[in-house]
């Protein structure tokens, strides 16, 4: 397991190492699922709103400015993103 700190792969990630951001979706993988699915209660629909998270977050990481944890910046993104979904859903069957 790298103990390394969220930070230290951030600075990795922004100078070039793309591989070090592997490391902060194994950290934290399972974290956004279990949010999604409780929310979305579909795993298709799970599975596919935390890549679209982690794909959202790895856009942005140059915006993120460390005022947070990484774990609330990726809840935040991952919430929002399910209740989009949601939203969505309730537009249809009307």
């Amino acid at each position: 397991m790298d103990h390394q700190s969220d930070q230290y792969h951030i600075d990795a990630i922004l100078a070039g190492d793309i591989d070090a951001y592997a490391i902060l979706i194994e950290r934290y993988q399972n974290f956004i699922y279990t949010l999604v699915i409780r929310m979305v209660r579909n795993r298709e629909i799970a599975e596919e709103i935390a890549q679209d998270t982690f794909i959202k977050a790895y856009s942005s990481l140059a915006g993120f400015e460390g005022k947070s944890k990484v774990s609330s910046w990726l809840y935040t993104i991952a919430y929002r993103k399910s209740l989009d979904y949601l939203k969505a859903k309730k537009r249809q069957a009307i």
